[in-house]
């Protein structure tokens, strides 16, 4: 069995509220990177009957899969034991050598209304394709956030159309589609983050996913951006920002932590 397949099998024992299936395909020491959920197997078996006495389920919108990591992309309905009511996340699991989920890694936010392009967090383009341009797409995702991570502002904002099409779907909460509202995000650096450090890229086809850390809205946060590749640029981006918390942790494995999947790279985007 593939992992997406029995990533799959896995968000279907969580909504099903099954713990057998889960206590199988989860190892007993699973690293948790939720730094309110205390780590191993035994929390996250604990948090099922809330979820159950809640109704939460998952509605999986996208899955990438790179080497032992899933992506999924997910909405999660009656949320109320992780916060809200409604919620959109990405949710990052690894597999160990024998195919048990080893590791977690999520970042959660309410969802909100359609932003003023009339996008959500979720909607917008959902297929996978272009498989052998996952190397070539995550190399220009890496040589983007080598420049926003620069202090550079104007030669951050004279290179950005070397990265967007022109009119590139943004479903962004507060922004619109295209290059002129981004740059003028970049420059009021309200609804933009500043980010300090990339992490880790995961990338399957035309869907690449940046998880850096640094300041959004003033506070610590972890920056997950997804986007959608077209001919070596970003036709559609998606995000969730969340603050890294600090106080009243359940384990000390911070939101980050991910084995190197990608090295700094000066290679340019392809450009069209």
């Amino acid at each position: 069995m593939t992992n997406k397949r029995k990533a799959k099998a896995y968000y279907t024992a969580v909504n099903a509220y099954d713990e057998a299936t889960i206590e199988y395909m989860i190892h007993e020491n699973y690293i948790q990177h939720n730094l309110k959920v205390p780590t191993g197997r035994a929390a996250f078996v604990a948090m099922l009957p809330k979820l159950k006495e809640h109704g939460s389920k998952i509605e999986n919108i996208r899955m990438l899969e790179d080497g032992s990591h899933i992506i999924m992309h997910h909405k999660w309905k009656n949320a109320t034991p992780l916060g809200c009511n409604e919620a959109v996340a990405f949710h990052i699991i690894r597999f160990d050598t024998f195919g048990i989920i080893t590791e977690h890694w999520n970042v959660m936010t309410e969802t909100t209304p359609l932003n003023p392009s009339k996008r959500s967090l979720f909607d917008g383009e959902t297929k996978i394709k272009d498989k052998e341009k996952t190397a070539a797409n995550k190399s220009t995702i890496t040589a983007l956030f080598n420049q926003l991570i620069s202090k550079n502002i104007n030669k951050t904002i004279t290179s950005i159309p070397q990265y967007f099409k022109a009119n590139f779907q943004q479903h962004h909460p507060q922004l619109v589609d295209g290059i002129p509202s981004l740059i003028k995000a970049i420059q009021d650096g309200v609804f933009f983050p500043h980010y300090k450090e990339q992490h880790a890229v995961f990338g399957e086809g035309n869907f690449v996913l940046s998880i850096s850390e640094g300041i959004y809205a003033g506070k610590e946060s972890a920056l997950y951006d997804l986007f959608q590749m077209e001919n070596g640029q970003i036709a559609a981006h998606w995000n969730i920002y969340q603050e890294i918390p600090t106080q009243d942790l359940a384990n000390n494995n911070t939101m980050f932590n991910f084995q190197k999947t990608t090295k700094k790279s000066t290679q340019k985007p392809t450009v069209v």
